[in-house]
Order: C-alpha cells, then sequence, then structure tokens
C-alpha cells in the first residue's frame, strides 16, 4: 500500500447525516465563512484526492468542509434504483450542511459530477441549499455538452493499476508525477462496496421497457440569482470547447473562465485551482 500522510491541520471526521454514515475533511477555522468542496464522481476517487491540493489555498480566509459522497471514499456505499443519481446526493449534501449547523449562506465549489450536482444545489430551491455563491469546473449540471463516448469510457473499469492510471489519464492532460495519485485511486477502488455501488446503476430488467427520466434542465438556472463561475479546460476531451461561456451566458449573475489542463485542473494544477476557487468567493458579496 502507498504511504499516504494527511496534513496535520485536515480534520478527518465521520458524521451521520440523512441516516448515512459519511466520511468528510474540514480544515481551517469554523468561525470564518464555510466552503463546500463536492469531489468529483470517477472510479476510485474521494473528497482528499479530488481537493488536497486545493484545500491548502483556502484555508486561510475559509472553514473548508469536504465530505465524500455516497458510494465513495468512507461514505456509505448504497445505490438507489427508482432515484436519479443526482436528487438523493443533493439531499444528502443538504443534511451534512444541516447538521454541521451551517447557518449562514456557505460557497460551494463542485468538480465534474460534483459539479453538476453543486449547479443543481445552488439553482433547484428543493434541496434546500443555503448558498452564497458558487464554481462548477467542468460540469453543466446536466448532459449538456458531452462529447460522444466520455462517460462510457470512464464508466469502464476493471480496478487495476493499469485501470487507474488510463482512468486519470482522461481526467488530466497528463500524468506525469501522478504517480502516488494514480496508486491511491486503485487502492481507494478496491474499497468494499465502491465499484459495485457505482456500476450498479448498469444493471437493467431485462423484462422492463427503459423509461428515460423527465429531464427539466437548465431551466433551473434561468430564475437563479446565485453568482456562478464555471471553469472550463483548455484541453477537457469530455466536454465541447466553449461551454462554460454558454453556460454563463444563461444568467445575470453567471461568469466564465478557461484554464489550463484537461477535464480536472483540481488535480492537475491545485494550487492555481484553489486561488480561483479563492478569489472568486472573495469578490462575492
Amino acid at each position: 500500500m502507498t504511504a499516504f500522510t494527511m496534513a496535520e491541520d485536515f480534520r478527518d471526521t465521520f458524521i451521520r447525516a440523512g441516516g448515512i454514515r459519511t466520511r468528510l475533511i474540514e480544515a481551517g477555522d469554523p468561525a470564518d465563512p464555510t466552503v463546500v468542496l463536492v469531489h468529483d464522481g470517477a472510479y476510485g476517487t474521494d473528497s482528499m484526492l479530488c481537493w488536497e491540493g486545493v484545500i491548502g489555498e483556502l484555508t486561510d480566509r475559509y472553514h473548508v468542509v469536504a465530505p465524500d459522497l455516497i458510494g465513495w471514499g468512507g461514505t456509505d456505499k448504497l445505490c438507489y434504483f427508482d432515484r436519479s443519481p443526482y436528487d438523493y446526493r443533493l439531499e444528502h449534501l443538504a443534511a451534512v450542511c444541516r447538521v454541521l449547523a451551517l447557518d449562514e449562506p456557505a460557497f460551494f465549489a463542485g468538480s465534474s459530477f460534483g459539479a453538476e450536482l453543486v449547479a443543481r444545489g445552488v439553482a433547484e430551491p428543493q434541496w434546500g441549499w443555503n448558498a452564497r455563491a458558487a464554481v462548477a469546473i467542468t460540469g453543466t449540471g446536466g448532459r449538456l455538452y458531452r462529447m460522444p463516448g466520455g462517460i462510457e469510457r470512464l464508466s469502464d473499469y476493471t480496478p487495476s493499476p493499469e485501470a487507474a492510471r488510463r482512468l486519470t489519464a482522461m481526467l488530466v492532460h497528463s500524468t506525469d508525477g501522478l504517480d502516488e495519485h494514480i496508486q491511491r485511486r486503485f487502492e481507494i477502488s478496491m474499497a468494499p462496496g465502491h465499484w459495485e455501488a457505482l456500476s450498479a446503476l448498469g444493471l437493467r430488467n431485462p423484462s422492463a421497457e427503459r423509461v428515460a427520466r423527465p429531464e427539466h434542465w437548465p431551466e433551473p438556472l434561468l430564475d437563479c440569482d446565485v453568482p456562478i463561475l464555471w471553469v472550463e479546460g483548455a484541453d477537457d476531451p469530455l466536454l465541447e470547447q466553449g461551454w462554460a461561456a454558454k453556460m454563463a451566458g444563461l444568467g445575470d449573475s453567471f461568469s466564465s473562465v478557461v484554464v489550463p489542463g484537461g477535464h480536472e485542473p483540481n488535480i492537475e494544477h491545485p494550487a492555481d485551482t484553489g486561488r480561483l476557487i479563492r478569489d472568486f468567493f472573495d469578490s462575492c458579496p
């Protein structure tokens, strides 16, 4: 196993949120404004693997909370077959905020699938998120602007060190210097129930007609007054070029930026990504 030492000022804890045992990372002064970081949806990720290099850029001004989503990391490995994969995770994140008594409006930032959750959480009032501003890194909130076959390639994962390297290569422009990251991804993907929870949604009843769920996204964004910064990777192979500017055009409080790197600049350029998030939140009233 790869030796990995968490920074001393990162607090690794467990809470029960909405009945779900939830692992989260906390850092910074709880008296400061809170930033909730929501990780991506790839096999073998968790809050630390996604955000560890970003968190340190935020903690001088912000209290950081980074939970593991349902199915990932140290959080319970569950799958709901009769609900959208967004819905129960949006409810879970709202429950995390309630348990932590985040009474003041919080800042939210997400990467990839996490960005989709963040966009929906701040734009759809039924989830009960109390959001001050948001950063959506390479996630549109739904299936908009996806390159054909990208999700299928990410979903083709049978745990092995080689598969972890191939998957990581789809998320970054270059895997140079990421050997430890790749080994940790493989090890996390071997956690009991993780692969099963993520793969289970591919099961289909062969005797039942598949009915597509109705989708009303991105209409909720048209009424959203929460500032959202849409972040596009310049070399992202999974989303169409120019998608962030198109998303920013949906609301007067939205903006966009293109940054170096692939689908997850938070992995490839974590310090730069952390400063981008910090500077945007600093600019929000």
